[in-house]
């Protein structure tokens, strides 16, 4: 468990901001991270630690939040609330909670307005800069669209038959019969579907989509083995990877660029904060 400055952290919040760190860097990779599990609980900790040093310091530079400031966020807030059908003694009896959350909310808005000297706005650099970092998050994946036959593979088959017959189907596929007749005729699918629309390229080590993105337009892939059946596949149409228009997205790079820029200054806050804090690992049992 930790303690910043005497306060106990909620050990709850360390365990959800591990999962997260874990989960955003095994997406990332697209394997397994067990290993690397001590790494991660250390940058949730810090990242914690940092994150009550943050709002301890908004605490003390804005003790108190002029109740003017407060009522027009919490009458939106209740408002809010009773759209989504909330009593008003539910609200009444979470009333002070409420105001407690807006008031940090509204000293964390001061505390960066304070040490960011007002700036927060992003320059045209800026924005630009933040959108060749992340391009990867703007970026349309390729798409395909096959006539696809199934094989399943059970007890009551023989491998080496299915396979046979899977291999005869492709040769006449690429002798010219016509491969959207023969994948209905011919599937085994329980739902009869042979025509699996566009796919997106999500999985590039999956082996049926790895086969389907090698592929050009028009050609029928070799025989797949994939998840205990066999597959073949037609392509019928391609869209390749793309980006869109950067005016398209303007706003939203311009929001997350500014929210960049806000978390440096906060993180370089945190790192001075830390020169002077005092955190602490303890027992759970103290």
């Amino acid at each position: 468990m930790l303690r910043v400055n005497g306060e106990l952290v909620d050990q709850e919040l360390v365990e959800e901001t591990f999962s997260r760190i874990k989960a955003e860097e095994e997406q990332r990779l697209q394997i397994s991270c067990c290993e690397r599990d001590p790494e991660f609980y250390e940058r949730a900790e810090q990242e914690v630690a940092d994150s009550i040093l943050i709002a301890q310091e908004a605490e003390n530079r804005f003790p108190e939040i002029p109740e003017e400031e407060i009522k027009p966020p919490l009458k939106e807030m209740i408002d809010t609330y009773r759209e989504h059908g909330a009593s008003w003694d539910m609200l009444e009896s979470q009333k002070e909670m409420m105001r407690h959350e807006i008031a940090a909310s509204l000293r964390m808005d001061k505390l960066i307005h304070e040490i960011m000297g007002g700036d927060e706005q992003v320059s045209e650099e800026e924005v630009e800069r933040f959108y060749q970092d992340f391009i990867d998050d703007y970026r349309m994946p390729a798409e395909a669209q096959c006539f696809h036959v199934m094989k399943t593979l059970h007890e009551e088959t023989t491998p080496a038959a299915v396979f046979e017959k899977m291999c005869q189907l492709r040769e006449a596929a690429l002798e010219g019969q016509d491969f959207e007749e023969m994948a209905k005729r011919e599937t085994e699918k329980s739902t009869g579907e042979t025509d699996l629309g566009w796919i997106t390229l999500d999985r590039p080590t999956n082996p049926f989509e790895a086969t389907l993105f090698s592929m050009r337009e028009g050609e029928v892939s070799p025989v797949i083995v994939y998840e205990h059946a066999l597959h073949l596949i037609k392509v019928i149409g391609r869209k390749d990877e793309q980006l869109p228009a950067r005016e398209e997205i303007r706003e939203e790079l311009e929001y997350r660029a500014l929210a960049r820029k806000k978390r440096a200054a906060l993180q370089a806050l945190a790192i001075q904060l830390r020169e002077s804090a005092k955190i602490e690992k303890i027992d759970n049992a103290e």
